[in-house]
């Protein structure tokens, strides 16, 4: 879908010779992971030690069968195998067909039907080394015991510590671990149990699919409930529940300048990622014990599709509340990296302090520190998301920007369409519905940005920067988006709420600012109402296009969708 408009937009702005909208491309590769059991030796394993030979004695081709209901304490490794015609192992489960079938995602109470991989200690139940290739873990609880770091005396109390459950150890100038997929299985810590991490996804071909990993936390580092930092790619995160207190789900950060690899080829779909409310309390004040920062951040990336998923609770703590970060940084992953050609649609953002916030350059990168890129941020298209923002007077929002988007200074080829973004409900508007980070002068000789597209959005507020909202003064458009010129091509079909208190001002041709409340049914609907004339770029009506958010949208949502606004026949003009 996302291919379709923008070629279509494509070959509308060639022909009356503007500006064209960036378009930004799919992955090249997805991930096939079809469940195939393989059909070699099968090896049951009744016990830790059993479950070890296993290990050793399997050969590609074969399955491991451990006990659901039997812990299997230790560390355990996957062997690096000579696997020249590329099979499988698959561990699994002996009461697999207890679980979900493939294509559903498992849940808690899924665990009685699983064996339990248990960690003694800080190091991951279980690990995957350098040249290990092959394996899939399928319907599998991995949880920690470790005994490491308890301080129940303290003030506050510390919890005994692991830092991963799964760790692909991937190194520098080693054989790339490949092909390693984790299929309906739950990871996880507890409310007295730490862990930094539930597993670390580096190498080539890694899929997490089907599955549910929870309460990851640790006082004083970032944890995730998936973290990459050193994978070329391809990589498949699709269906699965993930809450973790930093980022639900992380790439790049941890690299270093070195990172030879620039993750491509990425598929981050029909995910469910969370952070209890329960946790605001231990972030904010003077003992907190989590730092909380995104649901999802891409510190590199190149052909990622970010489709389908509902990103749900986030507050400013120890970062400013944004629930999507795209921020290359280069200094920490690599002098290679950028945050280019993201799709990013159909996503619901609920209960969010912010929407996304886009960087275009490291701004922490410092020929001092080594540091002789800066990266960059382009081809972004954010087409047809919904973004809710959580009420101000919750625990942990009341100190928050309330922003739809922030787009940072010099960003490039950027188009944000049909974007629905509502109000805190307690405030019936937003502080911001696209915020413009661009520092004075604020009316200097070049843009702040570089060919940025604002497209048929229905917004909670006009938009605004520094050198204030759009129509305030005849240089604000031009200041925000004035490259290329004429910017009108650029910034049509949107409609915007002006609450009490903000005057209307005038816009380009086919935009329109009212203010007249949107109309709310139950919370069930987000409307504005505006003349026909004023044309959005497709046709369709302005805002986000609820039917084609039902991957976002499930009952354990408790999402009640929008309506498309609405276009009635003569509406009056805006008061100017």
């Amino acid at each position: 879908m996302a291919r379709h408009f923008l070629f279509v937009l494509l070959l509308l702005y060639t022909v009356v010779g503007v500006a064209q909208p960036p378009v930004a491309q799919l992955p090249l590769t997805y991930i096939d992971t079809t469940f195939n059991p393989p059909s070699g030796v099968t090896w049951p394993a009744h016990s830790s030690a059993d479950f070890k030979n296993a290990l050793n004695s399997a050969n590609p081709g074969d399955t491991i069968v451990l006990d659901a209901g039997v812990t299997y304490q230790g560390n355990f490794t996957l062997p690096v195998k000579a696997n020249p015609l590329n099979k499988w192992i698959y561990i699994v489960g002996s009461a697999l067909s207890s679980l979900p079938a493939p294509g559903t995602r498992v849940a808690p109470d899924d665990a009685a039907s699983m064996p339990k991989i248990v960690t003694p200690n800080v190091t991951g139940a279980v690990s995957v080394p350098p040249g290990a290739n092959h394996y899939r873990l399928v319907g599998l609880e991995l949880l920690t015991a470790s005994t490491y770091g308890c301080q129940p005396l303290a003030d506050p109390p510390a919890n005994c510590f692991s830092y991963a459950l799964l760790s692909m150890d991937q190194q520098p100038n080693q054989p790339l671990i490949d092909s390693i997929t984790v299929d309906r299985c739950y990871l996880h810590g507890s409310p007295t149990m730490d862990l930094r991490r539930a597993m670390s996804a580096n190498g080539s071909n890694i899929a997490i699919i089907d599955s549910y990993i929870s309460d990851v936390h640790l006082p004083g580092f970032d944890t995730q409930a998936i973290g990459e930092w050193y994978s070329p790619g391809p990589m498949k995160i699709v269906n699965n529940f993930l809450s973790a207190a930093s980022e639900d789900l992380a790439f790049g950060g941890a690299g270093g300048i070195n990172t030879p690899w620039l993750l491509s080829d990425v598929e981050v779909r029909n995910n469910h990622l969370y952070k209890p409310l329960s946790w605001v309390a231990l972030s904010t004040g003077s003992k907190q014990t989590m730092l909380i920062k995104n649901n999802l951040e891409f510190k590199h990336g190149h052909r990622v599709l970010i489709d389908g998923n509902l990103l749900e609770n986030i507050w400013p703590a120890a970062q400013g509340g944004f629930s999507l970060m795209l921020t290359v940084r280069t200094g920490q992953s690599g002098l290679i990296a950028v945050v280019d050609d993201f799709t990013i649609t159909n996503n619901i953002f609920k209960n969010v302090s912010s929407g996304f916030d886009i960087t275009e350059f490291d701004n922490e990168c410092h020929p001092a520190n080594g540091c002789t890129n800066r990266g960059e941020a382009k081809r972004i298209v954010i087409y047809n998301n919904l973004i809710l923002l959580g009420d101000t007077t919750q625990n942990g929002y009341t100190t928050g920007y309330a922003y739809g988007g922030l787009i940072n200074k010099e960003v490039t080829d950027l188009v944000v369409q049909h974007n629905t973004v509502v109000p805190p409900p307690n405030l019936g508007y937003c502080k911001g519905s696209i915020e413009f980070n661009a520092a004075a002068p604020f009316n200097p000789p070049v843009s702040s940005t570089h060919n940025v597209w604002i497209l048929d959005n229905a917004f909670c507020r006009q938009i605004n920067g520094p050198a204030g909202m759009v129509g305030q003064f005849p240089y604000v458009l031009s200041r925000y988006m004035g490259d290329p010129s004429p910017v009108n091509s650029r910034f049509r079909g949107n409609v915007f709420y002006a609450p009490p208190g903000d005057k209307v001002y005038a816009l380009p041709p086919h935009n329109y600012s009212t203010d007249v409340k949107p109309k709310n049914s139950n919370g069930s609907e987000y409307r504005l109402s505006y003349p026909a004339k004023m044309e959005t770029t497709d046709g369709q009506v302005a805002g986000v296009d609820k039917s084609k958010l039902t991957s976002a949208y499930s009952a354990e949502s408790g999402i009640k969708l929008p309506h498309h606004s609405q276009t009635p026949a003569g509406a009056p003009e805006a008061k100017q």
